[in-house]
């Protein structure tokens, strides 16, 4: 019986592993082979050079910035505590960045928490504002309090890809396919101050994240 109890915890970790290796070698593949497109604020895209951020992108968007990212370092990606996620959290090393599990709706505090501590360590913190579960589309306040209590600028990235496909989910998360075009345009930076208002704050990121997903679409053609 511990035996077999034994192998049954092993089985899950396996194939958590090699599922964590698929992601990587498909997403290092499609990347070669996609032409990436950097526009928006160039206020956005000093700061991103020059200290730390915090990232935000919508949830079905992850994807598409994981191999242009992968050499910017010290990338912290909130990630959600579900069985989904401890794939994306376990191929995250192989992009050279951090996982952080945890999520922005449920245990919001101590994922809060753990971000700061994260950012004060010196990484930059990303994040999905409708994820884990949505609605789509609609920020949450948990990344307005990290920018208030951090005093890191947002900057929102609105991501597009002309080569992809939809998964049926909440959230339409999208996968990107080679030999196309990827768009990654910044908004302009979100600096949350000690008396901002929270709410006021929330919907200019929404809106910011939209317009940029927007013109991102048009760069590449999309007309989903």
């Amino acid at each position: 019986m511990p035996r077999k109890i034994s192998e049954q915890k092993r089985a899950p970790k396996l194939r958590f592993k090699i599922v964590a290796v698929l992601i990587s070698l498909y997403v290092h593949f499609t990347g070669f082979f996609t032409r990436y497109i950097m526009a928006g604020s160039q206020a956005s895209a000093d700061l991103d050079k020059r200290q730390r951020v915090i990232y935000a992108f919508w949830h079905n968007q992850q994807t598409f910035l994981l191999y242009p990212y992968r050499k910017r370092g010290k990338i912290c990606v909130l990630v959600s505590s579900s069985k989904d996620g401890e794939y994306i959290a376990r191929a995250l090393p192989k992009f050279k960045m951090k996982a952080m599990r945890g999520s922005s709706t449920r245990g919001g505090y101590s994922a809060l928490r753990g971000l700061m501590d994260i950012a004060q360590a010196g990484y930059s913190p990303a994040i999905t504002p409708d994820g884990p579960r949505g609605p789509i589309y609609h920020a949450h306040a948990g990344v307005i309090y990290l920018a208030q209590k951090t005093r890191l600028p947002i900057i929102a990235a609105g991501v597009a890809c002309s080569n992809k496909f939809a998964v049926n989910s909440w959230d339409k998360f999208q996968v990107p396919l080679p030999f196309g075009k990827c768009a990654i345009v910044y908004a302009e930076p979100v600096w949350v101050g000690e008396t901002d208002d929270i709410e006021e704050s929330r919907r200019r990121l929404n809106d910011y994240l939209n317009n940029a997903t927007a013109e991102a679409k048009r760069l590449v053609g999309d007309k989903t």
